[in-house]
């Protein structure tokens, strides 16, 4: 198993649940991925990067479950509607809402009927397009992007609604955001059972959330975590696969390729690539662009005035504040105070912008937004480039699975249908280990 993240994750619980032992290789110190744990300053836990799961997220969800219990979703996430309010004062104009805890499509005409900052003409009209869509069965022209799909949409919706939505499920502007894949999570978060539109706000860091949980949860059954060592080559033969990790080859039964598309070639090594197998998947990853996600941390002397986990800014710059599970490891320091994450989603000008320059930004705006702002701490930014790639209309992924001989292929870029999310990575890598498992390479060659 190559890559900790949370496609590798997914692969390795689903090949120990019916014990299948996986030695499992992750070149960074600490699983996760680019959802994972980091340590600040040698002392403050935050992830690099903010990250929201939402009910739709069955299969993420559900692995959770598996190592930690039932029980344990309930303890690692603060759950609520569907939300969408504002972080301080009112102001005119901006649109709050929150989903009823009623079944769809009834929490969604709640949230219109009590909604502030929409006039009933606009309500109508959205409650019109949301049943459009519905009818059609969530589906657009394969080459639409969001903007022109909603492109009948009264602007004040979309800069309140759709903007920060496809924003926040695809981290690609609506402009050049692919309308399939967003209508695609569309219908998961408002037509599926359960509360499948509900936001989930991590509780904890991430890496503790899942990743942590799984390492413990195969160790249990016979299979083996190696953190910090990088895999080179990985060449796929009849009957073995050989791994060249941390400098020298290992031989295995079979494998699953998790890592990130930018990585991907430089994993494999330049024999595996020159396989007709790779021939696609290589192509179709070097065509990618990539979004970055920018999240800037902020300690304040008092707690700030939150009514929910999650707040929307007014994108000038940051998009969202979360209260954060960030904890300080440090027990002469841990005084209580919150941690605060701005998420910047999508590429734009902040990224050209220098760290303290941007920090200065986001603090401005949110004096600009609440002018009884604390006096600030500590900040930093945590910038990741490549958080995603750009979900762009027709985009060509790589098919998921079974790449060469005893070689299988996962990773969040893999899923067919949804955009760069945990739940497109946990999905893709329990697709992968249920064809190993099928193809009987499982077993010792």
């Amino acid at each position: 198993m190559i890559g900790g993240g949370w496609a590798g994750c997914a692969a390795a619980v689903t090949l120990a649940q019916v014990g299948v032992p996986v030695t499992l290789f992750e070149q960074s110190a600490t699983l996760g991925g680019r959802a994972r744990r980091v340590l600040l300053d040698g002392k403050i836990v935050v992830d690099n990067g903010q990250h929201l799961l939402v009910g739709a997220y069955r299969q993420t969800l559900d692995l959770i479950g598996v190592v930690h219990g039932r029980d344990g979703v309930a303890d690692l996430f603060s759950r609520l509607p569907l939300t969408l309010q504002p972080f301080g004062m009112h102001r005119p104009g901006v649109v709050a809402l929150a989903a009823w805890p009623v079944r769809a499509p009834f929490h969604l005409a709640g949230a219109l009927v009590t909604a502030r900052g929409l006039s009933w003409r606009h309500r109508l009209a959205l409650f019109k397009t949301v049943r459009d869509l519905a009818r059609a069965g969530f589906r657009c022209s394969r080459e639409q992007t969001v903007a022109e799909c909603f492109s009948s949409t009264p602007p004040s919706i979309i800069t309140a609604l759709w903007e920060p939505l496809c924003l926040a499920a695809l981290n690609t502007p609506p402009a050049r955001a692919s309308a399939e894949v967003f209508l695609h999570v569309l219908r998961e978060a408002l037509a599926g059972p359960g509360a499948p539109s509900d936001f989930l706000v991590p509780a904890r860091d991430l890496s503790a959330c899942f990743p942590d949980a799984v390492a413990r949860f195969a160790a249990e059954r016979g299979s083996c975590v190696r953190t910090g060592v990088a895999v080179r080559a990985v060449d796929g033969h009849p009957d073995r696969v050989t791994v060249r990790a941390g400098g020298s080859d290992e031989d295995y039964a079979g494998t699953i390729v998790a890592v990130a598309p930018h990585q991907l070639r430089r994993t494999i090594g330049p024999a595996a690539a020159a396989a007709d197998g790779w021939r696609e998947p290589l192509q179709r990853v070097s065509a990618f662009a990539y979004e970055s996600i920018t999240t800037v941390y902020l300690r304040f002397a008092t707690p700030l005035r939150m009514r929910a986990p999650l707040l929307r800014l007014d994108d000038a710059p940051g998009q969202w504040i979360f209260r954060h599970a960030a904890r300080v490891s440090t027990p002469a320091e841990q005084d209580g105070s919150p941690v605060y994450a701005v998420v910047i989603s999508a590429g734009g000008p902040h990224d050209e912008v220098g760290h303290s320059e941007l920090v200065d930004a986001v603090v401005g705006q949110l004096q600009r937004l609440a002018p009884d702002l604390p006096r600030i701490l500590w900040s930093r930014v945590i910038a990741e480039r490549r958080a995603t790639y750009a979900c762009t209309p027709g985009l060509l992924r790589p098919r998921p699975g079974r790449i060469v001989p005893r070689v299988y292929l996962a990773g969040d870029y893999t899923d067919p249908q949804l955009p760069a999310t945990l739940e497109a990575a946990t999905r893709s890598g329990v697709a992968a280990a249920q064809a190993l498992i099928a193809d009987g390479h499982h077993r010792l060659a």
